[in-house]
Formats: structure tokens, sequence, C-alpha cells
């Protein structure tokens, strides 16, 4: 393994600070994740705070941004995750792709359960559906993203199951490492992933404190399980995910499942990566790889 990907993989394997409270040491871990890592995005999009009701979010507006808007959902398990461990993935994607991101300070649980994020979720792409930074206006482009968790956020969004009325469709969705499932899927890989960021014993413990006491099934909660009716409603979808992640399984079987419908998916598969690896901008080429690969996505 290249030193870079070895020190990466030693920083995710270290116990973060939060002692024995597991959400503490969620937060601090996911607030750590990227190592402090950021490309040129961070320098050179402009930030603006907005508020959509009472929740927080903020613009990455490049230098040369077009007509395109993207909604950004941090990862970290629904219960972390911040406006600030974001950013400058956000700012990145918005450079490369041209298009101004909004990134939402959504709900967290267990503070705030299921389905508290979702809502948040369906009403930031709502916003920035009739307003982009400098105030209303409708976008000639709508965009969905997201990592992990955020990445189920999106899924369940996109498949019209958020419990908000007249949201609207995004023209694109891109998914990082997403979160499709409680129930760890194999998808046909063999082995056992190496990966020190998401532990398929831990699946569970997380949903728990997300959605405790639902249904895990529910469509809402695991996308990839979406009967064949909602998932034809998917629009071009780009999901990137590692062979040595433990999502691996559920991207896989999604996409098959897509494929089988018609749905316009991509799948893009790279290995040895860690767990939302595009978050290591800067310092592993495939993080910078990976979203260029996003941007161009969004784009077209």
């Amino acid at each position: 393994m290249r030193p870079e990907l070895t020190e990466i993989f030693a920083h995710l394997r270290q116990e973060p600070d939060g002692g024995a409270d597991p959400v503490s040491a969620m937060r601090a871990k996911v607030e750590g994740y990227g190592m402090g890592c950021s490309g040129a995005g961070l320098a050179a999009c402009q930030v603006v705070p907005v508020r959509i009701g009472t929740m927080a979010a903020e613009w990455l507006v490049p230098p040369a941004a077009g007509d395109g808007r993207i909604v950004y959902l941090h990862g970290g398990g629904w219960v972390a995750g911040s406006l600030a461990s974001h950013r400058a993935i956000a700012a990145e994607l918005a450079l490369l792709a041209e298009q101004a991101v909004l990134v939402a300070d959504y709900r967290l649980a267990p503070e705030h359960p299921f389905p508290a994020g979702l809502t948040d979720a369906a009403a930031a792409l709502a916003h920035a559906a009739a307003n982009g930074p400098e105030g209303p206006g409708r976008a000639r482009r709508l965009a969905l993203a997201g990592d992990s968790a955020g990445g189920n956020l999106a899924a369940v969004v996109a498949l019209g199951l958020a419990p908000l009325a007249d949201v609207p469709r995004p023209d694109r969705v891109v998914l990082l490492s997403p979160f499709l499932a409680i129930t760890p899927v194999t998808g046909g890989f063999a082995g056992e992933p190496d990966d020190p960021a998401v532990a398929s014993d831990a699946m569970g413990l997380v949903a728990e404190l997300y959605a405790p006491g639902r249904d895990p099934d529910d469509p809402a909660i695991s996308p990839l399980l979406a009967p064949d009716a909602r998932l034809t409603q998917l629009p071009p979808t780009l999901i990137q995910v590692s062979a040595a992640e433990t999502l691996r399984g559920q991207a896989l079987v999604l996409a098959q499942r897509a494929w089988a419908l018609g749905v316009p998916m991509r799948l893009s598969l790279w290995p040895d990566m860690p767990h939302v690896w595009q978050a290591f901008i800067g310092n592993i080429t495939e993080a910078d790889g990976a979203l260029m690969e996003a941007a161009a996505f969004l784009r077209i």
C-alpha cells in the first residue's frame, strides 16, 4: 500500500476523542475525517450563509458558476457531520463542476430522530430549486449529491420518499460511498472488506440512533429496498464506491437493480480506497480523480 494510503488507514483506525459516549466519539471522528485535506476549491469559492426555515445552510460559489445548482448532503451516520466537516469537499465539487453547491446543516440524531434529517434534506432541495446564492430565482439545472449517510438521504429524496410535499425531482444524482441499507449486503463480493470507517456490526447501532423502533426495511431508511416502481423514478445517477469498503455490496446491488429496469445509472468501482476517500483531496490522486469524475457527470 502506498505511504499516503497507509497513513489514511492508520488515521481512520485511531479511536477518536469522545470517551464512552458513541455519539460524541462518532462526531469527533467525522469532524476530523478528512485529516484537514483540501484542494483549490476551498480558497476559490465564496461562502454564502443562508437559512432555510430554522436550518442553517451555506452556498459554496465558485468564480465561474454556471446556471446549475447542486445540493450536497454530508455524511456522518445521521448523527454526525456539519457544514465545517464537509466544506472542503463541497467547495471542490463546486469548483470542478462550475456550479454553486448548497450544503445543508440538517438535524442530527439522536436528538432529532428520523424523519427530521430527511425532511431537512428535502427542504434543502426545494430551496435550491427556487433560490440561488443571490436570492430567489428558479434553477435551470438541479442536482443532488451526498456521501455515506448523506448519500442515503439523497437517494431517499430522489426516490420521492421524503415526508415533504412538492419536492422537486433532481436532474442528476451523485452518491459517494452511500449507506443504502441497514443490513450489510455482500453483493457477490468475496472475503471481508478492509474498512476501518464502517463496521458491519455497527450499522445496526447507528440505524437505531437514527430511527429507533422503526422497521429497518422501510425504503425511506433503506432505499436499496425501494420497490421497482420507485426505482424507475431515479434520474441519471452516479455511484462511487470502493471495492475495499463495507458498503460496496449495497452499491452493486442497487446498480444491478437499476440496470435491469433500464434506469440510467453508472457504478464507479475504485480499488483499495477507504470509505468516502473523496474527502482526502490533495492527499491521494484517487480523491481528486473521483471528484473530477463526479463533476463531469454533473456538468452534462
